[in-house]
């Protein structure tokens, strides 16, 4: 009898310790969700932010496609950067300016797809951090396209980036136009 009294008193308690464990386990079961859900739910608030903070920041993006018109890619950058313009060119321009000769730039009622390079195409986005001289690059190697980023000064004449220019952000070289009393919106 002593030993089915152990047996009854273990296995009473294994019972016990195993039903609370079973207890305990649903409860940790029902409480992990629980916490999971909240945990969720902040880890989602933080996606949302975070999906605001780059939606806002998309916002202050240019995209640049081939069924844009160069007049409102033009008005777009100018109101991004109100220091600066974006001309646009055919690529045969590059070698008119090496030769020293005035060039013109594409009408702005044209479409980039009407004027780009037959076998070009695809995307470019235009934001404050990007450097001058990989918007122009980026031109060329996607749209097929001769593009300079210009400024004007106080007297009215206008320039295009060129050396240690072509190295900063735009954001940092509208700045830089803007602290030196450049003139603003000066092809809007």
């Amino acid at each position: 009898m002593a030993t089915t009294t152990k047996k009854t008193t273990t296995a009473k308690p294994a019972a016990k310790k195993t039903t609370t464990t079973k207890t305990a386990a649903k409860k940790t079961a029902t409480a992990k969700p629980v916490v999971k859900k909240t945990a969720t739910t902040k880890t989602s608030t933080k996606k949302t932010t975070t999906a605001k903070a780059t939606t806002t920041t998309k916002s202050n993006e240019i995209s640049v496609t081939g069924n844009k018109k160069i007049s409102t890619l033009m008005k777009e950058f100018n109101k991004q950067f109100p220091y600066l313009n974006l001309c646009i060119f055919y690529s045969y321009a590059r070698q008119q300016v090496a030769k020293g000769e005035n060039i013109t730039p594409i009408e702005y009622n044209k479409t980039l797809a009407s004027v780009r390079r037959a076998d070009s195409g695809g995307d470019i986005s235009i934001s404050g951090n990007k450097k001058i001289k990989t918007l122009e690059k980026e031109f060329d190697t996607v749209f097929g396209l001769y593009t300079q980023v210009c400024f004007a000064v106080k007297e009215g004449q206008r320039h295009y980036t060129s050396g240690t220019q072509d190295e900063m952000t735009l954001a940092a070289f509208n700045k830089l136009c803007e602290d030196s009393g450049f003139k603003k919106g000066a092809w809007v």
